[in-house]
Parts: C-alpha cells; structure tokens; sequence
C-alpha cells in the first residue's frame, strides 16, 4: 500500500501532538512522525503553556521546589514563563531534528490556555491526535488525567492515548480492534489495518456479540472488508460483553495497541474512560 493510498484511505492528512516539554513527549514525536512518514501525513506538534500554572503564582502561599536545591521559594511567574518558553523551544528542535530526518513536514504551535481547552480547539485541524495517558498525581499516574479524559469524552474523530515505553503502530504486538458491527467499529478496522504497516503482521479482531450467531454474522462482514483489502486477522468472540470481561481479555491477548469505538451502549464515553484505566495498551479512539 503506497503512501497516497494510505492517507486517502484513512484520512489521516494531519497528526499533531501534544507536547509538555517531558522526556515523553520526545517518545510521542518520534512515534507519530514514523507514523507520519509512513503514510505521508504532516506532523504538527502543539506545546501548550498551562494557564492554570501560571494563574498558581498569584497566590503568595505558593512555593516550589528548586531543581538543585531543597529550599523552598516563592513560584514567580517571570520564572514559570521563562521555563515555558525553553521547554517549547526544547520541543520546537526535538521535532525539527525527527521531522526532518524522516522527511516529514512539520509544524510547531505555541498556545496559551487550560491545556484540554486548546488541544480541543487546535484538535479541530487534526485528523489524528496523539498524547500521553498522564494524570496529575503522582501516586496515580497510572491512570488516565483529568485532559485525557476530557479529549476522550469531547473530541470527535481519532485520538490516540500513549502509554508509557510503547510504540503505536509496530512491532511484535499485534494490533487489536474492538467490533461491535456499527459504522465506526468498521472505521476502526480500516484505520488498524494502516496501524500494522506489512500484510504479514499480526491482526487480531474481537467480536463484541450478543450471542453465537450475531458473532458469526459479524465475523463474516470482517470477512468481506479483510478481503477486500487483501488482509487477514484472526478473531474471538466476546458474547454478552462487558467493559470488565473486555478489559480481561485484552490483559491476556498482549500489550499491543487497541482500537476503540466510542459510539455504542457498551464502549460509551465513560466506558472509554473506565478501560483506559484498566489496560496496559496504547488506545485509539474513533469517535464521531
């Protein structure tokens, strides 16, 4: 499958990323702009500057930290913004030097403002939007933040939660499709069948089913969409689903990238939410 077809096919003309200045975000940029070159997509990366942090130095009780010191001092907001603009011109660089090197073009952005309410606004350009799954605390950065769950629940079209130390799109995990039937669980499909890159890897499809014959009806539309594209999978069917009994299965299948419909009664908004905080697994989202 060339580049042209894969852009065409699936849409996705623009990526961006959400940047935050951590070692992290390097892992994001280099991720998506693989991703990018092997579709031909353009790379814009979006450094948010934290209104909400910066609003914490107005407050005269607020003290921070320093890097190479244990004193206490006051949190200035000349200091707060100068610190913002190195970690964006720190990101602005990682991103020219990846983008470049795999001949990717790129953008970079600089926004001001709670950061879900900008990723949501600067979204609205993106076909696809990648982030990482971090949550405010440290004692819970294992589960999904108070941003990742707002862009879960809002924003309509693709968006990819990153989990720590994983690659999206390759690699010995197999990419694996949540199925319920409905028009964005066959979105998902073609936009997996991009994700695993080669003919040869691994597909594997789950068939979320009321009973044996809703599976096998369903087992063979994802048949005839495989086919058509001249692509395999293998598949299991999960009868009388639920988000638990979802979560178990994709614990025992592997730590491959998940793709999610958000459009049904079982995997909703919150249930979105819920199986994020469940798996291990890089989760796409298809979301109308």
């Amino acid at each position: 499958m060339n580049q042209g077809e894969s852009r065409d096919e699936t849409g996705i003309r623009r990526i961006m990323i959400a940047l935050d200045g951590s070692p992290r975000s390097r892992e994001l940029i280099e991720t998506a702009a693989q991703l990018a070159a092997r579709i031909g997509s353009e790379l814009i990366g979006l450094f948010v500057e934290d209104v909400d942090l910066l609003r914490l130095t107005g407050f005269p009780f607020v003290r921070e930290v320093g890097f190479f010191s244990p004193a206490l001092r006051a949190m200035e907001r000349t200091d707060v913004e100068r610190q913002l603009r190195a970690q964006a011109g720190w990101m602005r660089v990682a991103l020219k030097e990846t983008a470049d090197r795999l001949l990717v073009p790129w953008e970079f952005r600089v926004a001001r403002g709670p950061v879900a309410t900008e990723l949501l606004a600067a979204g609205e350009d993106a076909d696809l939007l990648i982030l990482g799954k971090v949550g405010r605390s440290f004692l819970q950065r294992q589960r999904i933040g108070s941003t990742v769950r707002t862009l879960l629940v809002k924003r309509a079209g693709l968006t990819m939660i990153m989990q720590e130390k994983r690659r999206a799109y390759k690699g010995p995990h197999p990419i694996i499709v949540a199925y319920d039937g409905s028009e964005l669980a066959r979105e998902g499909v073609r936009v997996a069948i991009i994700l695993v890159d080669e003919k040869e890897a691994p597909l594997k499809i789950i068939l979320l089913a009321d009973d044996q014959g809703h599976a096998a009806s369903m087992k063979e539309a994802v048949g005839r969409e495989l086919q058509s594209r001249e692509m395999k999978a293998q598949t299991r069917s999960l009868i009388n689903p639920s988000v638990e009994r979802l979560a178990r299965m994709l614990a025992l299948e592997s730590g491959g990238p998940v793709v999610i419909p958000c459009d049904s009664q079982l995997i909703g908004e919150e249930a979105v939410c819920t199986l994020m905080n469940e798996i291990p697994n890089p989760v796409l989202v298809v979301r109308s």
